[in-house]
């Protein structure tokens, strides 16, 4: 079953800014070396990835008391598509840009022992995300893009803007 997967990159982001952010990195990443896959909650993937599974954000921005709802929700989504994923792929690494949707595959590249990577989002300068907050110790890496989150983050990289 497992014998002939594909290595890959996994990327995961959501839209907006997370999706800016994502392109900025594919700019200079050479994905001959390693081809990418995406989880995204972006409708539409205008990353150049060989393909693309969607997965709903993991909390709703707009109200306290559906969050609960949604966040097992995205638990379920989220884990189905990555049984997806590390069956027809073989996930080396996983890089993410920002939002929540992030926790749940990250966690199960690590326990597959892929690579992490994750970079705080260029929206925070000051506080860290909630999704930050989680990510901080479960990526191998982690960046901030600005120098006044390295308080926060005392083991991050400076890496500045993407």
């Amino acid at each position: 079953m497992f014998k002939k997967r594909k290595d890959v990159l996994l990327l995961v982001y959501g839209k907006g800014g997370h999706n800016a952010q994502m392109k900025r990195f594919m700019n200079q990443y050479d994905s001959r070396e390693l081809p990418c896959i995406a989880i995204t909650s972006a409708t539409e993937v205008d990353v150049d990835v060989m393909a693309s599974f969607y997965c709903m954000e993991a909390r709703d921005k707009f109200s306290r008391y559906k969050n609960i709802f949604v966040f097992f929700i995205y638990l379920f989504v989220s884990a189905v598509q990555m049984l997806r994923i590390i069956s027809k792929y073989r996930v080396v690494g996983l890089v993410s840009t920002g939002p929540g949707l992030a926790i749940v595959p990250s966690i199960i590249c690590r326990i597959i022992r892929a690579k992490v990577i994750y970079f705080e989002s260029w929206s925070r300068i000051s506080k860290p995300s909630l999704a930050g907050r989680f990510m901080y110790y479960i990526a191998n890496i982690f960046y901030v893009q600005h120098e006044s989150l390295q308080k926060e983050y005392p083991k991050a990289i400076y890496a500045g803007r993407l």
